[in-house]
């Protein structure tokens, strides 16, 4: 072997050995396949598949800004609010499996008050809260969490008042069919008070001429119960006649009034006229009979009932007006007289509603 074959085959080797190893260092995983958002139309609009699952989300919310207005204030008063709420949903061997959250922020713009250090001086401050107004799943016709309580219901004007408040509980809705559900739920009205919850149910009719839903509920504290009707009456494809009618045997959580701080009877009326696609106008009235208030002892337990006997009646017209999509508007005006108040009393708001 001569010294030329000699270089020629250590150079051949070299190449050999170097192609290896470039061979190695450039090899290049597949690319890992891309999941893009799929849209679930099962639920309605807006829901879509969370990658990776078969669960719809749906996300929501709205930006208001509200002006109230009082004859008895001083001035304007206004609140801006944010709400965000999320909807998940997904279908099991139970049912649809619901899980639902709304947080709702406020600001209701800077005051002045005293300060009680220094003499005609006044400090400033923002007033703002936030809370969670929902919290609640759902399994088939199992509710548990924060809701309305489902005594919730009244009529569609501002003027009204139909008892009740969000509330934690545990509830159950059996659709027997054809429009009819039937519902029962355990509400806890007072944190750490006693073991007997309040007793609320309801019986809903849902035809084409419109609906009836009957509630009935007891209250330990004052072992008091309560009733209502409501009825939605479809006159025409533009009109629609509400109906309410409520009777208490004393104070309840759920009294009309405040908590506690009812009526005997109260009954009222609301009519609403639907002008044209954006517009709708409605009016109505409330009256309330014999009034009756529950005093409480420090500890919350059941003090004596105040029968003040008072009558009061309320109404009010509404305006409601869509200006494009989302964005609503609502201006309400409302009267109040009666045995309760020293003169009748003029209040509304103006209500500014973008919705996603």
């Amino acid at each position: 072997m001569n010294i030329k074959s000699l270089l020629l085959g250590s150079a051949a080797a070299l190449l050999a050995v170097s192609g290896a190893r470039a061979a190695d260092a450039v090899v290049v995983a597949e690319p890992e396949p891309m999941e893009y958002v799929r849209i679930c139309d099962v639920y309605g609009a807006g829901f879509y598949y969370i990658p990776g699952t078969e669960t719809c989300l749906k996300v929501g919310g709205l930006v208001r800004y509200q002006i109230n207005w009082d004859d008895n204030d001083d001035g304007w008063r206004k609140e801006t609010t944010a709400r965000v709420n999320l909807d998940a949903r997904s279908e099991t061997e139970y049912g649809t499996f619901r899980r639902f959250i709304e947080l709702n922020f406020r600001h209701n713009g800077g005051e002045f008050t005293e300060n009680d250090d220094l003499a005609d001086y006044y400090d400033y401050s923002d007033t703002q809260d936030s809370w969670i107004r929902y919290a609640f799943f759902e399994l088939g016709g199992l509710m548990v969490g924060r809701n309305d309580t489902l005594w919730d219901g009244g009529l569609a004007g501002e003027f009204d008042a139909g008892g009740g408040d969000f509330i934690n509980s545990i509830r159950y809705t059996f659709d027997a069919g054809n429009g009819i559900a039937v519902s029962l739920a355990l509400e806890e009205e007072d944190n750490n008070f006693d073991y007997i919850p309040l007793v609320v149910g309801k019986v809903s009719v849902s035809q084409g001429w419109g609906s009836v839903d009957l509630f009935a509920a007891y209250d330990d504290r004052f072992e008091e119960f309560a009733l209502k009707g409501i009825a939605n009456i479809k006159a025409t494809d533009a009109l629609t006649l509400q109906l309410l009618a409520a009777y208490e045997s004393g104070p309840t959580w759920l009294s009309l009034g405040d908590f506690y701080s009812g009526y005997e009877w109260s009954v009222g009326g609301y009519l609403k006229y639907q002008v044209s696609e954006k517009l709708a106008v409605g009016f109505g009235g409330q009256y309330f009979a014999d009034q009756h208030i529950g005093l409480l002892n420090p500890d919350g337990t059941a003090l004596a009932v105040l029968e003040s006997g008072n009558d009061d009646w309320s109404i009010g017209a509404v305006i409601d007006y869509t200006i494009v999509e989302n964005l609503n508007a609502k201006l309400a005006l409302n009267y109040d007289d009666g045995d309760s108040f020293v003169d009748g009393s003029f209040n509304g708001f103006l209500r500014l509603d973008a919705s996603f």
